[in-house]
């Protein structure tokens, strides 16, 4: 039987070519199991930009560096109200898609239950262009875990797949 490997060679033939071959580039995949393009890196210049931004419109709320300016921002007050939140791991802006913070930056925050209260978060549309608000939100990128931005982008990749992203107005 010359010539045939044995069969502990051929089962373990596979396991030492994947090893040679250097390793992998990680692949992020869906609930399925359906790969997904990867993330996008931040712009450096765009982060910059939009934590300018953040400093002179939103710290005062958020508080500095998007850790938060309210420990206890998960306690709503006596009306009902949450504090603004951070923007960092420890906030829930990673939990929503590029639309949706774009929106709220845009157009602010209304008490969905009682519409003529005043906005529970301001509008800044009339004071950020459509490039100004996408570089806030590339800075509270920069604030988040590697997780966290993986799964933000799976998050906004499904929003992107029913919404078109808000084309800059400026």
């Amino acid at each position: 039987m010359r010539g045939r490997l044995p069969c502990w060679q051929v089962l373990a033939l596979p396991l030492i070519l994947a090893a040679c071959s250097g390793p992998d580039a990680e692949v992020l995949r869906d609930v399925q199991g359906t790969p997904i393009p990867p993330v996008p890196t931040l712009d450096a210049a765009k982060v910059l930009s939009g934590r300018r931004s953040y400093d002179t419109l939103c710290a005062s709320c958020h508080g500095a560096n998007g850790v938060g300016s309210t420990p206890n921002w998960k306690i709503p007050d006596a009306q009902g109200n949450f504090p603004p939140p951070p923007h960092n791991d420890d906030g829930h802006t990673w939990h929503h898609s590029d639309r949706v913070i774009f929106e709220i930056i845009r157009d602010g925050i209304q008490d969905t239950l009682h519409p003529a209260a005043p906005l529970r978060m301001p509008a800044f549309g009339n004071q950020l262009s459509a490039v100004q608000i996408q570089a806030v939100i590339s800075y509270f990128k920069s604030l988040w875990l590697k997780d966290h931005q993986e799964y933000q982008w799976e998050i906004d990749l499904q929003d992107q797949t029913y919404q078109r992203t808000p084309a800059p107005y400026e």
